[in-house]
């Protein structure tokens, strides 16, 4: 059986030259953040250097050193915060975007991840920093992307300010849609002008029968009845109406906004937690049941916590061996439920 994880200790950046290429399909992390915390006593620890530039350098060597342990179709996830210095942002995630970028990185998301539980600030004159970026970068110009995975219910479901209907209810794609009812449609609808009275256009719940909903019945996303999908005012120019917005019986795509709680740590446990519900939707999303997952600056594990619970596998790096053996301890609960199959 081949072992679903390994811990290695070191310095990220020697590390990975061991690793063999092309053998992860994704590479998730948070790196140190510059000049906010010390992880250990090791004066050679990213996030100590005595300038920006130098820090993002030092980041970027990693990064751009790992590009060739992913595979073709990979992709790189840096989970990352800013940094004040004299009341002045400045601008670390873009700043390294821009340096993986001129290493041939294709740079695909900013992800926000609002932390809703995030404390706030003390400070006379900032904003509390409720946020961090998720960058979302892929080795090539494709990279694997499983959308199903991480879809959610639409905002009215999710929230619950509709009930939900009845099955009989809900309508999941077109049933008999009418051909003629359609082209007549069309021709009110492109012969119109913004000046054409909306009392001479067709109704959302004639566009609707037309196309094959129920007007009366229900998406099975958002479980907004079918005739609010149907566009009425589109019209002048715009030769793609009606739009008739049916979701995906999976849900939504997601949007770039992520509201995760932050984690708690308990007792000496390592202190900058980010969660594994965020890593396991960028999991999800970007590898498959079997894949290799990389963490250059491991901590506790929670990448690969995260990744042997959803059956992939994972190699972690961290500088501090007592990081490492707490890491190995926290996986190798897990890499005993581990099939390969989840």
């Amino acid at each position: 059986m081949v072992e679903s994880f390994q811990v290695i200790y070191g310095d990220a950046s020697k590390a990975i030259q061991s690793l063999p290429a092309g053998k992860f399909r994704a590479i998730i992390t948070s790196p140190p953040y510059y000049g906010h915390r010390r992880y250990g006593s090791d004066g050679q620890e990213i996030g100590r250097e005595q300038t920006v530039e130098e820090y993002l350098d030092s980041l970027a060597k990693v990064f751009v050193d790992a590009k060739k342990l992913l595979t073709d179709d990979g992709s790189l996830w840096i989970v990352i915060g800013d940094t004040r210095r004299r009341k002045e942002k400045l601008r670390v995630p873009h700043r390294l975007a821009d340096l993986l970028v001129r290493a041939g990185y294709k740079f695909r998301e900013d992800i926000i991840w609002y932390k809703k539980n995030s404390v706030s600030s003390s400070s006379p004159d900032n904003f509390s920093q409720a946020y961090e970026y998720v960058l979302f970068f892929s080795k090539n110009s494709r990279s694997y992307a499983n959308l199903d995975a991480v879809r959610v219910m639409g905002n009215e479901a999710a929230e619950g300010r509709n009930r939900r209907p009845l099955p009989e209810m809900v309508q999941f794609g077109p049933e008999r849609p009418d051909k003629e009812a359609i082209e007549r449609i069309s021709r009110i609808i492109h012969s119109s002008t913004p000046l054409t009275p909306l009392s001479s256009l067709p109704s959302t719940s004639e566009i609707a029968l037309a196309y094959g909903y129920d007007p009366e019945k229900f998406c099975p996303t958002c479980y907004r009845k079918f005739k609010r999908h149907a566009t009425r005012r589109r019209i002048g120019g715009h030769r793609h109406y009606p739009i008739f917005a049916v979701c995906n019986p999976n849900g939504k795509n997601p949007s770039n906004v992520w509201e995760i709680a932050t984690k708690a740590h308990f007792g000496n446990e390592h202190f900058a937690i980010f969660p594994e519900e965020l890593v396991k939707k960028v999991i999800r999303f970007s590898t498959k049941p079997g894949d290799w997952v990389l963490d250059p600056f491991a901590g506790r594990g929670t990448t690969g916590i995260a990744a042997l619970e959803l059956g992939r596998k994972f190699i972690g790096i961290d500088l501090y061996p007592e990081n490492v053996e707490r890491a190995i301890a926290n996986l190798s609960s897990k890499s005993n439920n581990w099939n390969g199959t989840k």
